[in-house]
């Protein structure tokens, strides 16, 4: 498990000559720190010289305005579908912060709290690979290393910390430290 100051560490050796970059804090399943670890870094960044955004979770933008997690199950075949429109609204989301980095023209980091494979932990394997072959996506590389430029692996606090496991900073952040640690 990496401390924050690690971790931004890390991030500095990666990045000592910057243009823009996508960085994804991969999923870590619920209460992982993610969105601590952006919070922390964007600001660091920032004091070195970096333009920086932050790119949300599609996901939690469909539930915090309106889509009901019962939508998942309430048709057969939904949960490909709503896979399908989080990563259409994934993809928009960073290609577009993308072009208002790159368009500045200075060094500029984008810092993704999740990316394109996070619909595999929340769906069977057949139906990720059905939707893998409707996107025409080859290869699950071309979602991961042929799309952001450092992953971060982090784990759930309900892995190992589990009475820092909390549903309450997370108004979409419905499982159960269990299901947490499945994830």
């Amino acid at each position: 498990k990496l401390s924050s100051n690690v971790f931004i560490n890390l991030f500095l050796f990666f990045f000592t000559f910057i243009a823009t970059h996508k960085i994804l804090n991969k999923p870590s399943g619920p209460c992982g720190g993610k969105t601590t670890a952006l919070a922390r870094l964007s600001p660091y960044l920032r004091e070195r010289g970096f333009e920086v955004i932050s790119c949300p979770e599609a996901f939690t933008l469909l539930v915090s305005n309106g889509m009901a997690f019962d939508y998942l199950g309430a048709v057969q075949g939904m949960d490909l579908v709503v896979q399908d429109t989080v990563m259409d609204i994934q993809i928009g989301l960073e290609d577009g912060f993308e072009r208002v980095l790159r368009a500045r023209g200075k060094p500029g980091v984008l810092l993704c709290d999740r990316g394109l494979m996070d619909g595999a932990a929340y769906m069977k394997n057949e139906d990720w690979e059905k939707l893998l072959k409707k996107r025409d996506v080859q290869c699950v590389s071309e979602l991961r290393e042929g799309r952001y430029n450092a992953v971060f692996h982090l784990v759930t606090a309900a892995e190992g910390a589990e009475k820092f496991y909390t549903l309450e900073n997370n108004e979409v952040r419905t499982e159960t430290p269990e299901l947490a640690r499945e994830l």
